[in-house]
């Protein structure tokens, strides 16, 4: 069955966010490694990457952890300092999340603004080759995921993503897809979205599943580009559309995390996890 968790908060240290994931019921955790709407980056202690891998192994969520980079960055940007800020910061989370063990760095790709989306796109490549190259051998695979499209963003969908990669890269990035941001993009995921979803993977990734899926509910018009999460069965989604995901046998391993406000001692979190194992025992 696929592997349920959710983004919680590693306010205090990375190892927190790990026992809460545990405490919550999650199989599968995301966490931010700064504050997602800024540059710099906390103080790392020396101690911090054993105590991570300590509290990952003892949760059992080793190769299910992963991290998000950033909102801040984009790597598709005209804007060549920003481009070059937005790689030197890759680079970091890339390599932090690969001394904590992590299995990867979720990346927005990032938006062409009102500017050429192919040139955009020459850029976000350019840009990607580049903080792979530089972080080296140890760092954690990227992953990039899925956009609704709002404002000029790029990658709707694994077959835009897709060219986001040269050849070079395709061992060290991976795709994560968003089941909120499909609908927005124009994936009907209550008829046949989902399987377009997944052959476009198939054709371009030359894989089954995407390597991450959020799975998020959205109050969103079908195709509006809009970007809102709810929790599963809160929006147009629905039971109707988690328990065919849940059921189907291609995704059996695949990490689902919750991109979702998790309340006060991550007791929302809990209520969506306790929902979803009820429709996946339906299933």
């Amino acid at each position: 069955m696929p592997r349920l968790g959710a983004h919680l908060s590693a306010a205090g240290g990375t190892w927190r966010a790990v026992k809460a994931a545990k405490a919550a019921g999650c199989e599968t955790l995301q966490l931010f490694l700064r504050p997602p709407t800024r540059w710099a980056a906390p103080a790392v202690a020396d101690a911090e990457p054993a105590l991570f891998r300590t509290a990952m192994a003892a949760a059992g969520l080793g190769g299910l952890c992963f991290a998000h980079a950033p909102y801040l960055l984009n790597p598709a940007s005209e804007d060549r300092l920003l481009r070059e800020r937005s790689v030197a910061v890759l680079v970091e989370e890339l390599q932090r999340a690969g001394a904590l063990g992590l299995a990867g760095v979720v990346l927005h790709p990032g938006s062409a603004g009102t500017g050429d989306r192919g040139e955009a796109e020459a850029r976000c490549r350019a840009a990607i080759a580049e903080a792979v190259g530089r972080a080296g051998a140890g760092a954690a695979m990227l992953l990039l995921e899925g956009t609704a499209g709002a404002g000029g963003q790029l990658g709707r969908g694994p077959a835009e993503l897709a060219r986001l990669v040269g050849a070079a890269g395709r061992n060290r990035v991976g795709v994560c897809l968003d089941t909120a941001h499909l609908w927005g993009a124009g994936y009907d995921l209550l008829h046949d979205g989902w399987e377009r979803a997944l052959a476009e993977v198939a054709e371009h990734w030359g894989i089954e599943v995407p390597h991450l899926l959020h799975g998020n509910d959205t109050t969103v018009e079908l195709g509006s580009r809009r970007d809102r999460h709810a929790s599963p069965g809160d929006g147009r989604l629905g039971e109707r559309f988690f328990r065919r995901l849940l059921a189907d046998v291609r995704c059996a391993s695949l990490p689902i995390v919750l991109e979702i406000p998790p309340g006060e001692g991550n007791a929302l979190v809990r209520r969506a996890l306790a929902r979803l194992r009820r429709w996946q025992k339906k299933a």
